[in-house]
This record gives structure tokens, sequence and C-alpha cells, in this order.
């Protein structure tokens, strides 16, 4: 009995594509301020740190000290990583998901700090102009603990705008906002102008 081509085609099993481990491969990865930055192991996972202020100054208002993964341009994605932060003072400390990065001033980013106010514990757009806060929904502020790996998860979805970020509960969201401004580019790591580490990055395409 032949059996029709088309039935072959659909009952072919479906790949999912490959989740990308970007930390693995140093190479990928550029800096504003190379010297800021150190690479190291936690077990066998690799960690990227931020050690100290970068000596570099955005053309307009946004973080100082971002590390953007080069190899590919993302559209929809689901990013996980495990982050640290590694400085506790009296100003608003933050570590900081870049993406969507077009040239050097155009880009989102979640800003997750330590307290809520105008530019703090948001989700901004740069778009050739300073940062400003697109956030729909939002917390009090992120309860960073010293010494603590916190579980840190961002989609975008370039269909809707969505954009969500979670933190250690990975049911309810810290962060949300919607906007279209931007519909691709590359992803970043760091903070505004605080320190941290960061490891077991993943990134899926799509939203999940």
């Amino acid at each position: 009995m032949k059996i029709p081509i088309l039935f072959l085609f659909l009952a072919l099993p479906a790949f999912a594509a490959e989740a990308l481990h970007p930390l693995d491969t140093p190479a990928s990865w550029e800096f504003g301020d190379k010297s800021a930055w150190t690479w190291s192991k936690e077990g066998t996972s690799p960690v990227l740190s931020l050690t100290k202020q970068s000596d570099f100054k955005p053309k307009v208002r946004s973080p100082f000290n971002l590390a953007w993964l080069t190899t590919k341009d993302f559209k929809s994605f689901t990013l996980t990583v495990d982050a640290r932060l590694t400085k506790f003072d009296k100003t608003n400390n933050d570590l900081c998901i870049a993406f969507a990065k077009q040239d050097e001033s155009r880009f989102y980013y979640a800003h997750l700090g330590v307290r809520a106010d105008d530019v703090h514990d948001q989700i901004h757009l740069v778009d050739h102009a300073d940062r400003r806060a697109v956030t729909a929904t939002r917390g009090t502020g992120i309860p960073w603990k010293p010494g603590t790996w916190h579980k840190l998860k961002l989609t975008h979805d370039t269909a809707t705008g969505n954009i969500t970020v979670f933190f250690d509960d990975m049911v309810k969201p810290v962060l949300t906002a919607t906007d279209k401004t931007l519909d691709h580019g590359l992803i970043g790591l760091g903070s505004f102008d605080d320190t941290g580490e960061f490891k077991n990055l993943e990134i899926n395409d799509g939203v999940k």
C-alpha cells in the first residue's frame, strides 16, 4: 500500500530548536569596557562577573555596564539565567537584562532594582534618547539577598510586544510591559552602575 507523501511529512517528529548556552563561549561576548568583566567557573558552570564600574559612557542615559551576546539577532525569545548581586550599599543596587539591541542607543532593558521609583525597577526603552520607562505592572522592588543566586526569566513576544520578567517565582512576574517599538536585536547582561555575576544562561527561540 502506498502512503501519501503528505501523511509521511505530517508523521515526522517535530524537533524543537536547541537551546543556546552562550556563557559556554566567551568569545561570543562584547564589552564596553572588557577590564570590568572576568570569567571563572563554579563547578562546571561558566560564570561571567561584573567586578567594577566600566570605563564607558553611553551616548544617552542608559546602563554603563553591559555585556552583549553578538552571535545572534533574536526575535521572540525566552531567557533564563542565575544571577547574583554583589554590591549592597545605600544606593538602589541593580542588575539588568538588555535585549532587542539594534545599535548602541536603541534597545530595551529590564532594570531589576532593589527599590521601585521613577527610573528603578522598570522596563525601559532606549530609542536614540535617554531611557524611558514602558512598564505596565511591577511590585515594590526586587528582593536581592547577599551571597544568593536568584533565578531570572525574561520573555519577549515580538508579535504582541509583551515583555515579562520573573524573579525566583516563575509563575508571578515582577515586571511586565507591552511595547512594539523594537522587534529584534542582541541580548545583554549587566547592571546600570553596580556589580554582579551570571551563570547558567539559557536562551530559547519563542516564548515558553
